[in-house]
């Protein structure tokens, strides 16, 4: 959703999300066959993703001795924080309870809810399975 505006950020985030997933299926083979191929031990890449919808600082930050693209805030932090609970859970993509309110067209399974340290309320989160209806 940076630098411009995208009304539909959190389907983006998802299908960004699922298209990784099936790239890195894909990655995994070739590296299988290359691995037998060469008789070599093979080894998956794994990667959990966590995505969260909500207002955060995004953009060139930092000082003249450390400067980048960034984003920072409690938005950003959750999608953090829901990264750590795929691998804790076993599924590859984690979305919470704003981008789930977002992305009705997609398929989710709801996992359950997890504490947010610093916070009095849970946040129920979901498992990101595929879309519902192809755009």
């Amino acid at each position: 959703n940076s630098p411009v505006d995208q009304p539909d950020h959190a389907r983006r985030a998802c299908l960004a999300a699922l298209d990784m997933q099936v790239r890195l299926k894909n990655l995994n083979a070739d590296l299988e066959s290359e691995a037998r191929a060469q008789e070599t031990a093979y080894n998956p890449i794994r990667i959990g993703i966590g995505l969260n919808t909500g207002v955060c600082c995004v953009g060139n930050i930092g000082s003249e001795q450390r400067f980048g693209y960034s984003a920072l805030g409690d938005a950003v932090n959750i999608a953090a924080r829901l990264e750590t609970e795929s691998k804790i859970y076993g599924v590859p993509i984690i979305i919470g309870e704003s981008t789930r309110e977002a992305v009705s067209e997609f398929d989710c399974e709801e996992i359950g809810r997890i504490e947010i340290r610093g916070r009095d309320a849970t946040l129920m989160i979901f498992s990101l399975l595929g879309e519902l209806h192809a755009k």
